[in-house]
């Protein structure tokens, strides 16, 4: 239904995919406790995180293959160029086993970011969180110099397919409400441009989004084009 590319640094990669995952591509199934809010995805984010990150650290950049994600109603791909140490099978990953990484100089980066841990517990952080989920343990698939991981969706999550919002659907526009909320509280004089570009979706997505908080009163522009600022205005 929808494509996306996310391009810039590896760090930078490995933040705003997760949330462009999480904020445009799944809906949360939605459940109260006592008086709390409780928003259950059917992919176990801490999971999916992990798996960008090791498909970013062991892909074989040199192929000028990009990593690929891709989300579907029952199953989550993430895939990558790479090659499995000599003598390693899938069933290697799913054991105990030492970190090799493909590309020692960005893993040695993403751990001294704090992004990940030293001793290549990063499947089975993968399998904890999937587990704490719910879901089904992923599944890895090795074919040739390709490495892919499939997830498998918690079905008791899935938001039934009449409720799925297309893109013009005022339910995929709350998560971006509250981001460009949050991030004009934070710089008054962000551009629509500058907002488009950090959470990766079109100009004439927040152009609209914007239109409707102002109608609904909920921001307000303050000056001119050039020199203006946006007010918030609290409920």
């Amino acid at each position: 239904m929808y494509q996306d590319e996310v391009h810039g640094s590896l760090l930078i990669m490995a933040d705003r995919v997760i949330d462009l995952i999480y904020l445009k591509y799944l809906k949360a199934a939605i459940t109260y406790h006592k008086e709390t809010r409780v928003e259950t995805y059917p992919f176990a984010r801490d999971a999916v995180r992990e798996a960008v990150f090791n498909s970013l650290i062991h892909c074989n950049w040199a192929d000028n293959v990009p990593v690929q994600i891709r989300i579907e109603d029952d199953a989550m791909f993430v895939s990558n160029c790479s090659m499995l140490p000599f003598g390693w099978t899938a069933e290697t990953l799913l054991g105990s086993h030492a970190s090799k990484p493909y590309n020692p100089d960005i893993a040695r980066v993403f751990y001294r970011a704090g992004y990940i841990e030293s001793w290549g517990r990063g499947i089975q952080k993968i399998r904890d969180a999937c587990k704490n989920l719910g879901s089904e343990d992923p599944e890895y698939i090795v074919h040739g110099e390709d490495i892919m991981v499939k997830f498998s969706a918690l079905q008791s999550a899935k938001v039934p397919d009449s409720k799925m919002p297309n893109r013009h659907d005022v339910g995929l526009d709350v998560g971006l409400e509250k981001e460009i909320i949050r991030m004009i509280s934070e710089n008054p004089k962000h551009t629509m441009a500058e907002i488009a570009e950090t959470l990766n979706v079109t100009k004439r997505t927040i152009e609209r989004i914007v239109k409707n908080l102002r109608e609904k009163g909920v921001i307000e522009r303050k000056g001119g084009k050039r020199y203006g600022y946006w007010e918030v205005h609290e409920e």
